[in-house]
């Protein structure tokens, strides 16, 4: 077994370098396969608190947002105030790009929010505003004022997104452990493809049907994951 470039691992023999990448493989198997239940298990639960959430009625009228378990909560703030950050990254060749994020700070009640919003919103809403909010215990998972409408994970949605994202590379390393460690650069090609696999595993799983525009983007992540990997593996011959 050769290293990238041909180059083979210094000082050792070829029995030595097998012996070492057959441990190897066999510790990735060790981390992956535990790992792999471990998320099946989680991936059922948090499911199930996900679809227990998106289908919860709306709570009747002067329920409290504090003490609201099976329903959504409706209550009504205002926006205090709005920003926006500017944050650069500079890759190897000198270029720089540039993300900017807006926030908007909501009170309602004797509770006081910062919540990540689109441009739009950040441009036409105002400091004093009404915004109509809704909760989910706890957690405010959509708010309206201005005309727009800006949408929120809750901390169940983004554990759900995460045992599937984390379960996806588990099984990318199962299967570079089983069929060889030259194959590890696909790994990045197989990083692209957990987009798509996220959204039909949500489709599957009845939480989110995609539509035209949900399966466009699972058909044009998965075309480029797969030609990453193909890209990925003529240069490794």
């Amino acid at each position: 077994m050769y290293l990238r470039g041909g180059r083979r691992f210094r000082n050792l023999s070829r029995e030595q370098e097998r012996a070492l990448l057959a441990v190897v493989r066999v510790l990735m198997l060790a981390v992956a396969v535990p790992g792999l239940f471990l998320c099946v298990d989680h991936i059922g639960d948090t499911a199930y608190a996900v679809a227990r959430q998106w289908r919860a009625p709306t709570c009747p009228v002067g329920t409290s947002w504090r003490t609201a378990e099976d329903c959504v909560a409706e209550v009504t703030g205002e926006v205090l105030g709005l920003g926006k950050s500017v944050s650069c990254t500079t890759d190897s060749n000198g270029s720089q790009s540039c993300t900017t994020n807006y926030t908007a700070r909501v009170r309602f009640g004797e509770r006081t929010e910062s919540l990540g919003v689109g441009k739009a919103f950040y441009d036409d809403v105002e400091r004093g505003d009404r915004a109509e909010l809704r909760l989910w215990r706890g957690d405010v998972v959509r708010m309206t004022a201005g005309g727009h409408v800006e949408r929120f994970f809750t901390t169940t949605e983004l554990a759900s997104a995460g045992w599937l994202i984390l379960g996806w590379v588990l099984l990318g390393l199962a299967w570079v452990a089983v069929l060889g460690l030259r194959l590890f650069p696909l790994l990045g090609g197989w990083m692209v493809l957990s987009i798509p696999y996220v959204l039909v595993a949500y489709n599957v799983l009845g939480l989110n049907p995609m539509g035209v525009l949900g399966w466009s983007v699972a058909g044009v992540f998965t075309v480029a994951g797969v030609w990453a990997m193909a890209a990925t593996r003529a240069a490794l011959r």
